[in-house]
């Protein structure tokens, strides 16, 4: 279920915030490195130990909130219990119907702890400037 991946995400040069643009094979998987992304904007990802895992649901209207809401849900994660995780598998992106889009994903990380992880930046939020989305990837920007 939890395969190894290449690492297929990247910064982009933007003037105050960061620009992430994600790929994978399919959009599943592009949702899945655009969350490893903006984990690895705040701390190094390689120091993340799989040991809680967290099952989440999101559904939004349109694929563009479906990500904004995705993306928004690992910083209040991170904010209200801490949580940084490094193994991601989204296991449902479909549209349902007329009523919209429904993601869900399996995260196994930790508590971020300073003493373990290092702290890169602070991101306030997602914004929806600049948000693309295609096929197999996806393109954001992160309010640091």
């Amino acid at each position: 279920m939890f395969e190894e991946h290449v690492v297929s995400f990247e910064f982009l040069d933007h003037t105050a915030d960061i620009i992430i643009r994600a790929t994978g094979l399919d959009l599943k998987e592009a949702f899945a490195q655009a969350a490893l992304g903006t984990y690895e904007v705040m701390t190094d990802i390689s120091k993340i130990e799989p040991n809680i895992k967290k099952e989440i649901a999101i559904e939004s209207e349109d694929i563009e909130s479906l990500l904004f809401d995705w993306i928004e849900h690992l910083l209040f994660l991170f904010d209200t219990e801490h949580f940084v995780s490094n193994n991601i598998c989204v296991t449902k992106l479909d549209k349902i119907d007329d009523v919209g889009y429904r993601l869900e994903v399996i995260l196994k990380g930790e508590e971020f702890d300073l003493e373990k992880h290092s702290q890169k930046n602070e991101v306030k939020a997602m914004t929806y400037s600049f948000i693309k989305i295609d096929s197999n990837s996806v393109e954001f920007t992160l309010d640091l």
